[in-house]
């Protein structure tokens, strides 16, 4: 953790912590909003934020009248195959059409420097940008790219190019993948609906240690499937030869 982050987001990562050390493990009914506030020295409107986003992420679920549990262990694959979006519209015969949400430097204020651990008075840039097939939202995109490691980042035009592949030269990819529920600004923006859950594909680069991007890709429900080829392990993670994600 770091002193950068809002508490909110520490008390998640704390949490996670927790259950992927198997501390809490699978079915743990977790301490309650108070116990977690006095641990943490926060109120316990901080500590519900918390609870209800790992709760929206699937790691933990609140059963009414008895408590907040621990949903269990969640199988983690790295993924070395992923089409880029654009390339995989056109092999399905459609067109692609990148809509920019946003384009931006991140003042120094904004909660969103937390997704790359970064110095605070080091730039980091942030490109929000909604892919479309034929008109439909497939994919909701936010890129966090450190400036260092990007000049002439923010002079791209994505409308035209897309890809950020350039940023994944020599670097170290890592991917998680899980199932998550969409906000009201993320429902109008794939324009799905409340119930409608989310594919997130969270994934962080580095280059000899340092961050380079990290980028959240999402994905409805019912627009996509994913097909992978692995080794069977019995451990909690498993390396995967290969990860698609494939338009239906």
């Amino acid at each position: 953790m770091t002193n950068d982050q809002p508490m909110y987001e520490q008390i998640k990562i704390s949490i996670d912590r927790r259950i992927e050390a198997e501390e809490w493990p699978s079915d743990f009914q977790i301490p309650s909003e108070e116990q977690l506030a006095e641990e943490f020295g926060v109120s316990r409107l901080t500590v519900r934020r918390a609870l209800r986003e790992l709760q929206a992420e699937g790691v933990l679920i609140r059963i009414q009248g008895r408590g907040t549990f621990v949903v269990g262990p969640r199988m983690q694959r790295v993924v070395f195959t992923l089409s880029n979006i654009s390339e995989e519209i056109a092999q399905n015969g459609g067109v692609h059409y990148c809509q920019v949400i946003s384009h931006l430097v991140l003042p120094p204020e904004s909660p969103l420097r937390s997704m790359l651990p970064l110095p605070s008075g080091q730039d980091i840039y942030h490109s929000r940008l909604l892919h479309l097939e034929d008109g439909t939202p497939i994919q909701l995109e936010d890129r966090f790219v450190n400036a260092a490691e990007a000049p002439g980042y923010l002079e791209q035009n994505f409308t035209i190019q897309p890809s950020h592949s350039l940023l994944l030269r020599n670097t170290t990819v890592d991917n998680m993948i899980r199932a998550v529920r969409a906000n009201n600004e993320i429902q109008l923006l794939l324009k799905i609906d409340a119930g409608q859950p989310c594919l997130l594909l969270d994934r962080s680069t580095w280059r000899d240690g340092v961050p380079v991007t990290r980028s959240r890709f999402l994905y409805p429900g019912d627009r996509y499937r994913l097909r992978s080829s692995h080794e069977a392990r019995p451990s909690r993670r498993i390396t995967s030869s290969s990860f698609n994600i494939k338009n239906r």
